[in-house]
């Protein structure tokens, strides 16, 4: 991904451009085919280099209040490929409240080593998943059928209805859903020549 090198370097640049710090590294780490590992602090939260995907060597490190804050800046970006929580005692539920397909606790991307383990992001990472049965439902698709097995005792799908038959339509839904002033009043259909019947 020779193009992915150019994206590396914006990223770093824009961040170092907007009062944030290489602690290791920097633009000069970022050459033409290679680059080395690069640690940003005091990024803004909307720059490149914090809201979108880099996939290079890179990390911004920020200090937080608390983990509450941490899950919400976390999950404050459009993407949601794989994460990462490293706790003693509450990675399971940190773990559950990151928008990620993926997360790790204790270790980096090791959901990626699990093959019956469903790879794949949420938001603008992606769709679609590999890997373990929801990456084999990927070549599958549902369908639905449904076959008419006997004549209805009354067709819904017409406008062919006659007043009669309206009626025991909302009869039907008053039984199923509610008391008959919860129904909406319909106004009533004119009468077709031919039916009704005439007064002597």
């Amino acid at each position: 991904m020779p193009s992915q090198v150019e994206v590396v370097r914006r990223h770093v640049a824009d961040a170092l451009s907007r009062g944030g710090r290489a602690v290791v590294g920097g633009s000069e780490a970022v050459g033409d085919r290679f680059i080395q590992p690069t640690v940003l602090v005091d990024v803004p939260e909307d720059s490149d280099a914090v809201r979108q995907e880099t996939f290079g060597p890179t990390v911004t490190v920020r200090r937080v209040r608390d983990m509450d804050e941490a899950v919400k800046l976390a999950n404050a970006t459009r993407d949601g490929l794989g994460s990462a929580v490293f706790s003693q005692k509450r990675g399971p539920e940190l773990a559950r409240r990151l928008r990620s397909g993926m997360t790790a606790i204790n270790s980096v991307i090791s959901f990626a080593a699990v093959p019956g383990l469903p790879f794949g992001g949420v938001g603008d990472s992606g769709f679609g998943r590999i890997h373990g049965p929801d990456g084999l439902k990927e070549f599958t698709y549902a369908k639905a059928v449904t076959r008419v097995r006997f004549k209805p005792v009354l067709n819904l799908t017409t406008f062919d209805r006659t007043p009669e038959q309206d009626t025991l339509v909302a009869s039907v839904l008053t039984a199923l859903h509610g008391r008959a002033t919860q129904l909406p009043k319909l106004p009533r259909r004119p009468l077709r020549p031919g039916q009704g019947r005439t007064r002597p």
